[in-house]
């Protein structure tokens, strides 16, 4: 059956527990039939502003102070997937299925097993093309209508987004979808997270190649227990301009923490080229750093680099 829930949300820090906004697009029979939408007041101890999320989202303190808390609209959601056992989906599963487990921790919730489905990770299949798998990439490539960054309307996009992927690959299903490339749908459990994600690995300990070069994670090793669910897991990662919301030495030890190794330069090995956002600001505009040049160069060879902003990897991190 084509029907699922695809959600999406805004934080309002770094903190999985800072939900400020929840967007969610019901898609029954292959066609939406529903969404809701709301501003979220987070938990007191998260309840803080930080600059940056704000400049993503634009949701300041003043904007959830009398909205509801997190429960209230998840019992809202939570009754529609119960009541036709759908599964989820979303963009970076990384982040929302991480903040779906956050949150339901935090308030103590029983749930049953969460099936979900990421529509970046099949996007990378069916459009291997495209310079990068961000949401309002994809959605211009699509000619999906989007005002990024308003929950709403990304769950509305990813939904599109998904039919899309049906629709191309004449299968019925998520779940369809997901077997044809080999994947199962992830599932969120009591226990934890468990991603659709081919190139996920689940085991306890990594070893970490060495690699050369002044920009790079040679002899930096993860200060914590490293996130093996991370959708930058086992990948290779290139940095290119100055980060607004953290300094380089900061990102390495983020990226080393996620299971990624950081190089100094871009090659055929290389998986994303995390860009500053000034710098992404400028690559959209036709100004390119060197980096930015080869990830071109490599991209137009056919391998399967991606380029992102420092928000995407803010996302894809914890």
């Amino acid at each position: 059956m084509s029907s699922f829930v695809a959600i999406d949300y805004e934080t309002a820090n770094s903190s999985y527990e800072s939900v400020c906004a929840i967007g969610a697009t019901v898609v029954l029979d292959g066609k939406i039939t529903s969404s809701i939408y709301s501003l979220i007041k987070p938990p007191k101890e998260h309840f803080f502003f930080d600059s940056f999320n704000v400049s993503i989202h634009g949701i300041t303190e003043k904007d959830v102070k009398s909205a509801p808390g997190f429960e209230k609209i998840w019992q809202e959601i939570e009754e529609v997937i119960a009541s036709y056992n759908l599964p989820i989906a979303c963009h970076y599963a990384g982040f929302d299925i991480r903040v779906t487990e956050a949150m339901l921790h935090y308030f103590e919730r029983d749930f049953q097993n969460i099936r979900f489905y990421d529509t970046c990770t099949v996007s990378r299949k069916i459009w291997p093309e495209l310079i990068n798998f961000k949401l309002n990439t994809i959605s211009g490539h699509l000619g999906i209508n989007l005002e990024h960054h308003n929950a709403k309307s990304d769950a509305q996009a990813c939904a599109l987004i998904a039919l899309k992927h049906m629709e191309l690959l004449s299968l019925p299903s998520l779940s369809d979808i997901a077997k044809s490339f080999g994947y199962d749908l992830g599932i969120l459990s009591s226990s934890g997270v468990k991603t659709m994600s081919e190139f996920k690995r689940y085991e306890n300990t990594r070893s970490y190649p060495r690699e050369s070069g002044s920009d790079s994670s040679k002899d930096v090793l993860p200060d914590r227990e490293v996130n093996v669910g991370s959708d930058l897991f086992g990948m290779s990662i290139v940095f290119t301009g100055a980060l607004t919301s953290m300094g380089r030495k900061e990102a390495i030890q983020r990226a080393v923490n996620n299971g990624a190794t950081v190089v100094s330069a871009v090659s055929k090995k290389t998986d994303f080229l995390v860009v500053g956002i000034s710098d992404f600001l400028d690559f959209e505009k036709g100004i390119k750093t060197n980096k930015l040049k080869d990830a071109e160069l490599v991209k137009q060879k056919g391998y399967g680099i991606s380029i992102i902003d420092e928000e995407d990897f803010l996302r894809m991190t914890t």
